[in-house]
């Protein structure tokens, strides 16, 4: 008998979620994640919010969509980067080790200097829920998990319409390494006015900070084994004051490793944060800037990093022009922010508020 041949596989897509225990946000993330019409394989939820609600929405998921809850690390790269390591996608020793501020950061900053630490533990397991399938009995257990193709990290203020899996899939073709969509608003508008305007085609180090939205993005699980993960000195919530920029900083590691990155604005996906501060909230733009201005220190040169300095200046200088006052100083703490990552020299900043994921 001749062997038959099998039709090719769905790609295995795992989405890992983290969240800080906002359950109408994540309920509202897990609904679209069960309509794909490409389902995903798996779904791991990176609890931060450490208390049962999470779990109670995860619970009521669990009954349609392979969902798992774990507790996550402080930090959203730390976890994220546990989720890759849960998922069998990264191994822990291989994750990209954080740059830790040195003597002379140190000082500048005020804090102390941060030597070399072995690695701690990237998570911590919970008693996870039982999947119960339709009849009310829990599914046998697979033999062997599925092997994850691509990877999708998504917070829990981020949704999807029903085709964007599919779509992405489409396009995440070799030799595209990760495909990025575009970021829309609740009402299905650009969340970045102008991402799209110049159609698809490849990023950049200059286009990736503009095109290149984290929810909206696809990566190919050979990207994340090559630069080794997100880097956990970088990020919302983690123990430096570099408060941003782990995305691009994995993406332009993955640019300068060769990578292929794309954007397509007929794959999108949905992000709308009701908690945000709006854009008069100094402190949140100073400390988010100080990440930029920290990936900026990294990957250009001085010119490259005296132009991101002089557009929040300029923007600063016009709002002043037309007595705006307060949009003044929301770009003035911008510039400063900057310069303070791209420095390492911390200056008196307003407080900042609870750290996002």
């Amino acid at each position: 008998m001749i062997g038959m041949s099998s039709a090719p596989r769905s790609p295995h897509i795992a989405v890992i979620v983290t969240t800080l225990g906002r359950p109408q946000l994540l309920d509202r993330l897990l609904l679209s994640l069960t309509g794909q019409t490409l389902p995903p394989a798996q779904v791991l939820v990176m609890d931060g919010g450490g208390d049962g609600r999470t779990r109670a929405v995860v619970e009521r998921h669990a009954v349609r969509l392979p969902v798992r809850r774990t507790a996550a690390p402080h930090g959203t790269s730390a976890a994220r980067n546990a989720g890759l390591v849960r998922l069998g996608v990264l191994d822990a020793a291989a994750v990209a080790r954080p740059d830790p501020l040195g003597t002379l950061d140190a000082m500048l900053a005020g804090v102390p200097a941060v030597p070399p630490q072995p690695r701690r533990p990237l998570y911590e397991d919970v008693p996870l829920p039982v999947m119960v399938g339709a009849g009310g009995q829990a599914p046998e257990p697979e033999s062997e998990p599925h092997p994850i193709d691509i990877v999708v990290f998504a917070d829990e203020n981020t949704w999807y319409p029903p085709d964007a899996f599919e779509a992405g899939v489409r396009v995440l073709a070799p030799p595209v390494d990760v495909l990025s969509g575009r970021m829309l608003d609740a009402e299905g508008d650009d969340a970045r006015p102008g991402a799209g305007a110049d159609g698809p085609g490849p990023l950049d180090a200059r286009t990736v900070w503009t095109r290149a939205a984290i929810g909206a993005c696809l990566f190919r699980t050979g990207f994340l084994r090559a630069v080794g993960g997100f880097d956990e000195g970088l990020g919302a919530g983690c123990d430096t004051p570099w408060q941003s920029g782990a995305e691009t900083d994995l993406l332009l590691r993955g640019l300068r490793a060769g990578k292929t990155i794309v954007f397509d604005p007929e794959v999108g996906a949905f992000g709308h944060d009701p908690d945000a501060p709006g854009p008069a909230h100094h402190a949140r733009a100073r400390h988010d800037a100080r990440g930029t201005g920290r990936v900026y220190r990294r990957y250009y040169d001085g010119y490259g990093c005296a132009r991101v300095l002089v557009r929040p200046l300029g923007g600063a200088a016009k709002a002043a022009a037309r007595g705006r006052w307060a949009e003044s100083a929301w770009y003035l703490h911008k510039a400063i922010g900057r310069l303070e990552g791209m420095t390492g020299m911390l200056l008196p900043a307003p407080p900042q508020d609870a750290p996002r994921r």
